[in-house]
């Protein structure tokens, strides 16, 4: 079993009775080699055949168990989103939570799939020896699932007019500085319409309000900080845009499940 697949590729052997559950962190992504799996998550079944992948939550409690008598293989690792935020624009940073959510009971691609071929293929090219090469192959797998994912949850929905269009696009060249440090009124300003537009235009194609999305970006980029165990937290939280510490340790461990300082030490 693994021991530690975070960023690391690990080839888990499962037995016939033997059910697999994750010990990773963030996202799981299996590549199924050899046998037939099915993942389970209480009424929810997904089959995976050689060739094929899955990408899951793993907040999810579910498991692997292999179809047929006898032993399954899979290549698996692990990756949190939130560590890879100087990797993404503010565009990119504004979809993450509705990513997050499209692999919340987890996502099977089918071996007859481009990305499963593609992704099957990366993942052969991956360095055995760990080590930089070996982390940042396996982020280029990331980079290729998330990349096809976002494409395809950008098909906006129908009744924008030309102005929203506009909107949108002005949107897109805003950095992830500007996201997070411009006002709720100066952003709508920057964007050529009111306050109470900009609300119903991030409802409508983000799923979610303008301070919610702010307060997402933030912990992700505190979380991005507290990987430098040199950093006084309250420097996190004020370079986060949190100017009460109280309320960044109560922002914090309600996304995250812990404090700014139990997370740093779990994730040293």
């Amino acid at each position: 079993m693994t021991l530690n697949s975070y960023v690391t590729l690990q080839l888990v052997r499962l037995p016939a009775a033997e059910p697999w559950r994750s010990t990773g962190r963030g996202l799981e992504y299996v590549f199924m080699k050899h046998g037939a799996c099915e993942y389970v998550s209480g009424v929810l079944r997904h089959r995976l055949t050689p060739g094929g992948m899955m990408v899951l939550n793993q907040s999810e409690a579910g498991s692997l168990r292999s179809l047929k008598e006898g032993e399954s293989t899979f290549w698996h690792f692990s990756a949190a989103l939130e560590h890879m935020v100087p990797l993404f624009e503010g565009r990119e940073i504004s979809m993450l939570p509705s990513l997050i959510e499209r692999f919340r009971t987890g996502k099977v691609y089918p071996p007859s799939t481009h990305l499963a071929q593609e992704c099957h293929k990366l993942l052969a090219e991956t360095p055995t020896a760990p080590g930089l090469g070996h982390r940042g192959q396996l982020l280029r797998i990331v980079g290729t699932i998330l990349s096809e994912e976002m494409q395809s949850a950008e098909t906006k929905p129908g009744g924008y007019s030309r102005v929203e269009d506009r909107m949108l696009h002005a949107y897109e060249t805003l950095s992830v500085d500007d996201l997070l440090t411009l006002s709720v009124e100066k952003l709508a300003a920057r964007l050529g319409c009111s306050r109470r537009h900009l609300a119903r235009l991030f409802h409508q194609h983000f799923g979610t309000s303008v301070v919610a999305l702010r307060t997402e970006m933030r912990l992700l980029k505190a979380v991005s900080l507290l990987r430098n165990p040199a950093t006084k937290i309250i420097y996190v939280a004020r370079e986060s845009g949190f100017n009460h510490l109280g309320l960044f340790h109560h922002c914090f461990k309600k996304r995250f499940g812990s404090s700014p300082g139990q997370w740093r030490k779990a994730n040293a």
